[in-house]
């Protein structure tokens, strides 16, 4: 899937939310526009951080995955 609408954008932030009522992803760009990602509970996310500029994927940081209020112990 892909989101032509925010091709070129300046990314100002990025929030993540996992409450109780609220499991989400929102991209905050300058122009006080915003792409959001809803997600239904149960899930585990992971994110890493990686330059991709030879071609080849090089894993810059990677995150702990974070689970859902859900499936949390």
């Amino acid at each position: 899937m892909k989101f032509p609408q925010v091709k070129g954008k300046t990314l100002e932030e990025v929030d993540f939310s996992t409450d109780s009522e609220d499991h989400s992803i929102t991209l905050v760009f300058r122009d006080k526009t915003a792409l959001r990602f809803d997600i239904e509970p149960g899930f585990t996310m992971f994110a890493d951080y990686a330059n991709w500029k030879t071609g080849d994927v090089q894993v810059i940081r990677r995150w702990p995955g974070v689970r859902s209020r859900l499936f949390r112990e």
